[in-house]
């Protein structure tokens, strides 16, 4: 009789043993899969308490992604200079130093104010009448850019006919676009990451009195208010968590928005936009965020940055060699609704010089290029260096004039204007 007793015990642990086991694999695999299982107490070390580990656990799941925009990307006479070389052009030196800020986010945002028409359209950067050669494109993509706006006051540069090869090119390289159109169909670009989804509209103030082809009335987004609030509900019936809309508006180098540009903000974050990128004064306008209700009746965050300034140009007087980048974090807390947890700014600097006889240019990220020039990791003039500290200052107080919040230098080295 003891022998079968000791038997069963034997059996019993056994069992107990695999059970054991084989919740351990279930809870390993549900947190794997972030599906709910409901199972053993779990020790929660950050909050110091006892909870049992069921759907409520989703919520501790946290995830980031982050999106940067830039201004213009000009295509000046300069540019294709420093870009020569002796079978054709690379453009990518004059990314290369802020390249790595680009590559580290999940997407990066430029203005593409050119077309990519080819070369027997004759390549332009003077006259106000842009046609750049695909390898400035090549170049962009290469420097970490996912996606480039294309509605502006240059996109008719080469007619319609730019636009299509414009986007047959970008399509080749691999980048995404919006704002322009060679077919009839004029699709929301949407992009998504770890469960955090986006919208992106283009629209532009103006042609250049370039006529609009009549038989393809709807291969520009035109600044229209109407159209802008149209397109944005097709976003939103889209499903996306934030809707964002570039606009090439303001007037050219001037320092602050105007009321234009304040009137045309406030409708179309009522009707449902979340962030407005601006671009075309080619210098820096302010930053600012707005908490108010929109037509869904709900209290939401909006934010604008009025003009983003000239990313890469050949225009050399201050304050226009003065550009930046706005870096949006965006922050998804298990199945609850993400939301923007952190923008921060930098303001940049496009060095131009001769090296070697040759047009030498790129872009520096001030605070970048200030660390590095006194580490002796960057080949720049004293005198340069000195007028980077006074442009980061200067440029950081005015892109934050408008909102109630100290700018501090987070842990990617770039200016935080709003925090959550």
């Amino acid at each position: 009789m003891r022998k079968i007793l000791v038997i069963v015990i034997a059996f019993a642990l056994i069992g107990l043993t695999f059970f054991v086991t084989a919740e351990r694999e279930d809870y390993r695999e549900a947190r794997l899969l972030e599906r709910p299982f409901v199972g053993p107490t779990v020790y929660d070390f950050k909050s110091e308490t006892y909870h049992a580990f069921d759907d409520t656990m989703k919520k501790e799941y946290e995830y980031k992604v982050s999106v940067l925009s830039v201004g213009d990307i000009m295509a000046h006479t300069i540019q294709f200079e420093a870009a020569r070389t002796d079978d054709g052009y690379d453009f990518y030196p004059q990314f290369s130093e802020i390249a790595e800020v680009i590559s580290e986010r999940d997407f990066a945002i430029a203005n593409l104010e050119t077309v990519f028409a080819g070369e027997d359209r004759r390549y332009s950067g003077k006259n106000m009448i842009f046609n750049a050669p695909d390898q400035l494109g090549e170049s962009i993509k290469k420097a970490g850019f996912d996606i480039v706006t294309t509605a502006n006051n240059h996109s008719l540069d080469r007619g319609f006919q730019g636009i299509q090869r414009t986007i047959e090119t970008l399509d080749q390289i691999g980048l995404l676009h919006t704002g322009t159109y060679a077919s009839d169909e004029r699709d929301i670009l949407t992009f998504e990451k770890d469960g955090i989804s986006f919208a992106l509209l283009s629209y532009s103030y103006s042609t250049n009195g370039w006529p609009i082809p009549s038989e393809k009335p709807d291969s520009i987004n035109m600044m229209e208010k109407d159209l802008i609030i149209s397109d944005i509900k097709r976003a939103k019936a889209l499903g996306v968590d934030f809707i964002m809309v570039a606009n090439h508006w303001g007037l050219e180098y001037h320092l602050n928005e105007n009321h234009h540009q304040r009137d045309l903000a406030q409708a179309l974050f009522y009707a449902g936009a979340d962030i407005i990128l601006g671009t075309h004064p080619h210098v820096l306008q302010p930053f600012d965020h707005k908490r108010m209700i929109d037509e869904s009746g709900l209290e939401k965050d909006k934010f604008i940055i009025y003009s983003q300034g000239n990313f890469v140009s050949g225009q050399r007087t201050y304050p226009k060699q003065i550009g930046m980048y706005i870096d949006f974090e965006f922050t998804r807390k298990g199945s609850n609704k993400p939301y923007v947890s952190q923008i921060a700014v930098m303001p940049t600097f496009v060095e131009a010089n001769y090296k070697n006889s040759q047009r030498f240019m790129r872009v520096l990220d001030t605070n970048k290029a200030c660390r590095e020039f006194e580490s002796g990791d960057l080949d720049i003039s004293q005198a340069l260096y000195n007028e980077l500290l006074i442009h980061e200052k200067t440029f950081v107080d005015h892109l934050a004039s408008k909102v109630n919040f100290k700018p501090y230098l987070n842990d990617k080295k770039a200016y935080v204007l709003y925090d959550y």
